[in-house]
């Protein structure tokens, strides 16, 4: 007897070629051991899978509201430091002929403004604080001017009362040395 078993049942005629693929295709199945698919994840981690996700999401949206807060919250102190420069502004509006120069530093540029002498005064005593509001310069009091470098200190430009201002007792030592003239005016 040549052949298998299948082949013997085809040849008799008792089984078509298509029932002998089938029934091999069958036992092979049966015969050998079923191995979970490790592609196919189970329910439970599905599930958890789900929650990892919406956890993320829920994390990236509170993240993203907490910058748009922060960009708020920004925006409405700048306004209100330019709320409070405006309403305290004591630069005079008007010019004459008998105003002053003064030059200040801001950043590393020399800046002029022409005043009157009585303001100018004010600013070298430190009665007055040149704070900046987007490019342009005005002149408030001491008190208004702690208010303001309490919420953005960079505003402060020129402030004469400043502790950074006032020179050290080495300084004082050193420059005793040289006389300042009484007309010294830059």
């Amino acid at each position: 007897m040549a052949g298998s078993l299948r082949d013997q049942l085809v040849k008799a005629g008792l089984a078509t070629s298509a029932q002998a693929k089938k029934a091999e295709r069958q036992v092979n199945r049966s015969n050998t051991p079923k191995s979970k698919k490790s592609d196919e994840p189970k329910k439970p981690d599905v599930k958890q899978r789900a929650q990892q996700l919406k956890k993320a999401k829920a994390e990236k949206d509170r993240a993203a509201a907490r910058v748009q807060n922060d960009k708020y919250a920004a925006r409405a102190q700048r306004a209100e430091i330019k709320q409070i420069i405006l309403q305290n502004d004591q630069r005079s509006k008007t010019t004459t002929d008998t105003d002053v120069p003064y030059n200040f530093v801001h950043g590393k540029k020399i800046k002029r403004l022409y005043l009157p002498q009585a303001q100018k005064d004010q600013l070298i005593s430190g009665v007055l604080v040149i704070v900046n509001n987007d490019g342009i310069y005005h002149f408030v009091e001491k008190a208004v001017a702690e208010k303001i470098s309490l919420r953005d200190p960079k505003r402060i430009i020129v402030d004469h009362q400043t502790a950074a201002d006032k020179p050290s007792s080495e300084d004082d030592e050193y420059y005793a040395k040289f006389a300042v003239p009484d007309d010294l005016d830059w």
